[in-house]
This record gives structure tokens, sequence and C-alpha cells, in this order.
């Protein structure tokens, strides 16, 4: 079977390393919703990162992030597909952790680390059955000190078959600094 366009995207990226799996997960590991899914999902390749500017920020525009994981029980609704909740919380999550693999302390860094949402827009194409490996792309379409419009592609891994998008618009303040007078 000739490559889908998602795979071949995929195949020009660089392969998320161990230490990107690793500080992936460190990142996730704190949050308690989609419990079923913070063991599987993981990132699997990246885009070049491009290197810091003299003001501390990345010129991001375009670049794209993929993470893999397979549809399980605790995510689906109960006539076993993935719930539409699930796919939006991989939007938020994969979204976010784009980020967070750019950030710098000048850029989307701590105390706001990612930013927050600010709107968080769903299309949901096609169903997902149980074992269905998904593969997840992010675009990190514009950013700038303060503001990430993001778009993330769900698709199934083997067919290409596109099942749902989401655009995230993120928000973020860096730490506060006291005045001088």
């Amino acid at each position: 079977m000739p490559l889908t366009i998602d795979q071949q995207v995929a195949d020009a990226m660089i392969p998320a390393t161990q230490e990107d799996k690793d500080y992936f997960d460190e990142v996730i590991s704190a949050s308690y919703f989609a419990r079923d899914f913070l063991d599987v999902l993981k990132p699997y390749a990246y885009d070049v990162q491009p290197a810091v500017n003299s003001r501390g920020m990345r010129r991001l525009e375009g670049w794209k992030a993929v993470y893999e994981v397979t549809v399980t029980k605790g995510v689906t609704n109960f006539f076993g597909f993935m719930h539409g909740a699930a796919h939006a919380w991989l939007v938020d999550t994969c979204t976010s952790a784009a980020i967070v693999h750019n950030h710098t302390p000048q850029f989307w860094g701590q105390p706001m680390l990612g930013g927050v949402s600010v709107n968080l827009d769903m299309q949901y194409f096609n169903a997902a059955q149980i074992g269905t490996r998904l593969r997840i792309i992010v675009t990190i379409e514009r950013i700038n000190a303060t503001l990430a419009n993001l778009r993330c592609d769900i698709s199934d891994w083997e067919t290409g078959t596109r099942l749902s998008s989401g655009v995230h618009t993120k928000a973020w303040r860096g730490p506060k600094t006291t005045a001088s007078l």
C-alpha cells in the first residue's frame, strides 16, 4: 500500500528521542483526566527545533510534531468508539506539548508552561474503534510572545482516514517583573 500523506510528513521529520519521550511523559503525567491515554500517548517525530533568537524566542510558524496513541476502552463511548471528549483532550494535550517542546524561559515557559486555552474548536469526521492506532499531527500555525494558533489533525495510522481536527488558541504571560523607580 502506498504511503499516506500523513506518513510522508512523519517520515520526513526527526524521530523523537528517548529524552523527548521521557520529558513528554513527565509533563503529561501531572494530568488526572484521560489516565488511560497517559501511558500510551507518545511523541513520534518532530520538525527541526529552531534556534533561540536574541530575545529568547523561536520562529515556529509551520513547525510540526507527530504523536501516536492506540484507542483504549477507557476513552470510548457506549458504542465502543472513541469519545469526542477524548479527541478534544488529545488536541489540547498534543498542541500544548508541541509548545512545551519548544519553550524557553522567556518564551512560553514558567509560570504558565505551555499557556492557557482561549478557544478549542473541534470537527469530527469518522469514528475510531478500540485498538485503532492514531496519528496526531500538530502544526503551530502562528505563535508570538503572548498568543498561539495551533492545528491538530487526528487520523487512522494505517489508512490515513481523518477522524477529527481541532483548532486551538492559547495565551501566555511570562513571569511578573517588578518595576524599579
